[in-house]
């Protein structure tokens, strides 16, 4: 699968956007790349994107795993947009298991939702470039 991730500095925001397919691989470089814009001082809010999601092959073990480490900066907040039913229900399942640690996720069936709980208007997404980076205007976006 194909991860966008973008760096939006104008917003604060960080938004990823899931391929067709979404596996345990995915889902544990999505933590990592965004664990370490975190640990590197970008405290900025998420907006991961799994809308696109027509496979999920995401497994509990790695939900499990991922919920104890999240990659959220303290005071930031993580939208998961997912309209397939089990991207959908793994997100849940992420969302519930962080709750212990007092974290700000929430989980969306519609981006429109997801955007304004994030205070972002419903406007286009910045666009990017082809490549493995690119910067323009204060959005950075690395694709895997």
């Amino acid at each position: 699968m194909s991860i966008t991730t973008t760096i939006d500095h104008a917003h604060g925001m960080i938004i990823a956007t899931s391929g067709p397919m979404v596996t345990d691989h995915d889902w544990l470089w999505l933590q990592a790349a965004l664990r370490s814009l975190v640990d590197s001082g970008l405290a900025f809010d998420q907006l991961v994107d799994l809308r696109p999601v027509k496979d999920c092959r995401l497994s509990p073990n790695v939900i499990h795993l991922s919920s104890k480490r999240p990659a959220l900066a303290p005071g930031s907040r993580q939208a998961l947009v997912a309209g397939d039913n089990l991207a959908y229900g793994m997100c849940r399942m992420y969302e519930i298991l962080s709750a212990s640690r007092s974290l700000k996720i929430e989980v969306f069936r519609g981006i429109g939702a997801a955007r304004a709980w994030l205070g972002l208007a419903s406007g286009p997404q910045p666009e990017v470039a082809p490549n493995k980076v690119a910067a323009h205007m204060g959005v950075v976006t690395i694709r895997s």
